[in-house]
C-alpha cells in the first residue's frame, strides 16, 4: 500500500513547511490587520470586526463543501492524475499572491470585505486537503505524531517570521507608514507561495483504488451528504470532547491575538515595534513549546493533562498583563516579559495538540461508519473553528465599540482600557477553562487507537463481531459512544448513498 512508505525527515519538513500559510498568515492577520484597519483605514471598530465576522461566517459554508470535494475529487479525471487532495495544494500556490491586496489604504468598506472574503476561501481551498493528508501519508502513530509536530513546529516558526517581519520594516520604512505593513505581507505571500509548492513536491495520498467510491446522484445530493456527514461528527463522542478542547482552547488563542495588539499598545503602553519584538520573542518560546509538548505527548501516548498544562499556563499569563496594568506597573518591561514567557510556554501546546488529535478522530470514525471521511472532520473542525472565530470577532467589535473606543488615536480613554482587560480576564481564561473540561474527558490515546485499528483489521480480515474480545468492545464502546453492535455501519450516522462502492472493507459486515 502506498500509504505505508516510509514518512522521512524530508517529508515531515516539507509537510510542516505548510504551516507557513496558516500559522503565517493567520499570526499577521490577527495581530495586525484588524489594527491596520482602524488605525490606517478609519474603518471604525465595528466595521473592522464585521469583515472579520462575516468573511468567517461565510467561510463556514466554505469548509464542509471543500471537505466534500476533496473527499470525492478522485472521480474526477483531474483528482485521479493529481490527487483528490494534492490538486488543490498545487492550485493555491499562485493563488497565496492575493494576500497583500488585503492591506491596501483608502478603499472603502465593500473593499476591505470582499478582498477578506476571496482571501478566506483561498485560504479554505489549501487548508482543508492540507490537514488530510496525515491520515493518507500513513496510518503509523508515530508516524502521523511527528507529522503534526512539524505542522505545528513550522507554525511556530511561522509565527516568528510574521512578529519580526513588521518590525523589521517598521525599523526601515517607519513605524507610522502603512507601506511598512504591505511590503512585510508581499514579501510573506511569496514565501507562502514557496511553501505550498513544498508540500506538493514531498508528500503522497491514498492510490485511486484503495479510496471508497461514494457516488453522487446529482449536486443537491452532493450538498445534502456534505451538510449530513458534517452534522453526524457530532455524534461521535470522542469528536465531540476533541472538538470542545479545539474550539475553546483555540478560541482563547484567538481572542488575544485579537486583543493583544491594542492590550500592549493602549493599556500597556507600548509602541507597534515593542508589539512586533514581544511577538517575536513570544514565537520563539510557543517554538521550544511545541517541541516539548510534542515530546511529552509521544511519549506519554497521551495528550489531556499535557493540554491542561498549556492551557494553565495562558490563564496565568493572562492574569500576570491584567495585574501589571491593574497595579500601574506598566513602565516595568520585565514583568511584561515574565508574563510573555509564561504565555509562550504554554500556547505551542494549545496549538499542537488539537490539531496532533485531528488525524485520529478518522479512525475512531472508521469503526463506526466503515468510511474514511478525513476530509469531512477537517471540514468539521475547521467550520467549527470559524464560527467560534467569526462569533469572537463580533462580540470584540461591539465590546470595543460600546467603551468608547477611538479609531485612529494613540491613546484611549481609561473605560476603554478597562474594557480590554475585561475581555483578557474574562473572555481569554473563561476559553481556556472550558478546554480544560473538555480535555479531562477526552479519553482518546495511543493504546485506545491501538485496539480500535486492531479491531478494524480483525473484522476486515473476516473475523466475526460476535467474537469481539471485552476489554476491546469496552474501549471501542467509550471510544464511540454507541454499543459495540452499532458499529461497523449498523447505524444510521452519515449520509447512506443509495449505491455504494467500496474497496477493502467487504468483510466488515461479518
Amino acid at each position: 500500500m502506498e500509504n505505508q512508505r516510509k514518512v522521512g525527515l524530508i517529508n515531515r519538513l516539507g509537510y510542516g513547511m505548510g504551516n507557513f500559510i496558516g500559522g503565517g498568515a493567520l499570526s499577521i492577520s490577527s495581530a495586525w490587520l484588524l489594527f491596520f484597519y482602524t488605525t490606517y483605514c478609519h474603518l471604525p471598530v465595528w466595521q473592522a470586526t464585521l469583515i472579520f465576522a462575516i468573511g468567517t461566517y461565510l467561510d463556514v459554508i466554505d469548509n464542509p463543501i471543500m471537505g466534500f470535494v476533496t473527499d470525492n475529487f478522485n472521480l474526477t479525471k483531474i483528482g485521479k492524475k493529481f490527487g483528490r487532495r494534492r490538486f488543490f495544494i498545487l492550485l493555491s500556490v499562485p493563488l497565496m499572491m492575493f494576500y497583500p491586496l488585503l492591506w491596501i489604504t483608502g478603499r472603502s468598506f465593500v473593499y476591505y470585505l470582499t478582498t477578506y472574503i476571496i482571501y478566506e476561501l483561498i485560504y479554505t481551498i489549501f487548508n482543508v486537503p492540507y490537514k488530510c493528508l496525515p491520515s493518507e501519508m500513513t496510518e503509523n502513530y508515530d508516524q502521523r505524531q511527528y507529522l503534526s509536530g512539524a505542522m505545528a513546529i513550522f507554525g511556530k516558526i511561522a509565527g516568528l517570521v510574521t512578529a519580526a517581519l513588521p518590525g523589521l520594516f517598521f525599523e526601515l520604512m517607519g513605524k507610522n507608514n502603512p507601506h511598512s505593513y504591505q511590503a512585510a505581507v508581499f514579501a510573506y505571500a511569496a514565501l507562502m507561495a514557496l511553501s505550498a509548492l513544498l508540500v506538493y513536491l514531498t508528500s503522497w495520498e491514498l492510490p485511486v483504488s484503495e479510496v471508497a467510491e461514494e457516488k453522487i446522484d446529482n449536486p443537491w445530493e452532493g450538498v445534502k451528504k456534505v451538510f449530513i456527514d458534517i452534522f453526524s461528527t457530532l455524534r461521535i463522542k470522542s469528536f465531540r470532547w476533541h472538538l470542545g478542547t479545539y474550539i475553546f482552547g483555540f478560541g482563547g488563542e484567538w481572542l488575544f491575538s485579537a486583543t493583544g495588539t491594542y492590550l500592549f499598545i493602549y493599556a500597556l503602553h507600548r509602541t507597534n515595534v515593542f508589539v512586533s519584538g514581544i511577538n517575536s520573542f513570544a514565537s520563539i518560546l510557543q517554538l521550544i513549546s511545541t517541541f516539548l509538548f510534542m515530546y511529552i505527548c509521544a511519549k506519554r501516548g497521551d495528550s489531556s493533562k499535557p493540554y491542561i498544562i498549556a492551557l494553565a499556563n495562558v490563564v496565568i499569563a493572562m492574569i500576570g498583563y491584567s495585574l501589571i496594568w491593574f497595579f500601574g506597573l506598566t513602565s516595568i518591561t520585565p514583568l511584561i516579559i515574565i508574563a510573555c514567557i509564561i504565555f509562550g510556554l504554554g500556547t505551542g501546546g494549545v496549538y499542537y495538540i488539537p490539531w496532533a488529535n485531528y488525524v485520529y478522530m478518522a479512525d475512531v470514525d472508521e469503526i463506526v461508519t466503515n468510511r474514511r471521511r478525513e476530509g469531512i472532520y477537517s471540514g468539521a473542525q475547521t467550520m467549527a473553528g470559524k464560527l467560534i472565530r467569526a462569533s469572537i470577532m463580533a462580540i470584540l467589535g461591539v465590546v470595543l465599540s460600546a467603551t468608547g473606543f477611538v479609531e485612529g488615536a494613540s491613546t484611549q480613554p481609561m473605560h476603554v482600557q478597562w474594557g480590554i482587560i475585561g475581555i483578557v480576564l474574562i473572555g481569554v481564561c473563561g476559553f481556556e477553562f472550558l478546554g480544560m473540561w473538555c480535555a479531562k474527558n477526552l479519553k482518546v490515546n495511543k493504546d485506545s487507537l491501538a485496539i480500535v485499528n486492531a479491531e478494524i483489521q480483525r473484522v476486515k480480515n473476516g473475523g466475526k463481531k460476535s467474537e469481539v474480545a471485552p476489554n476491546v468492545k469496552q474501549v471501542v464502546e467509550e471510544l464511540t459512544g454507541l454499543k459495540y453492535e452499532k458499529c461497523f455501519g449498523n447505524n444510521n450516522i452519515g449520509y447512506k448513498e443509495k449505491k455504494r462502492v467500496v474497496s477493502q472493507t467487504q468483510n466488515l459486515t461479518h
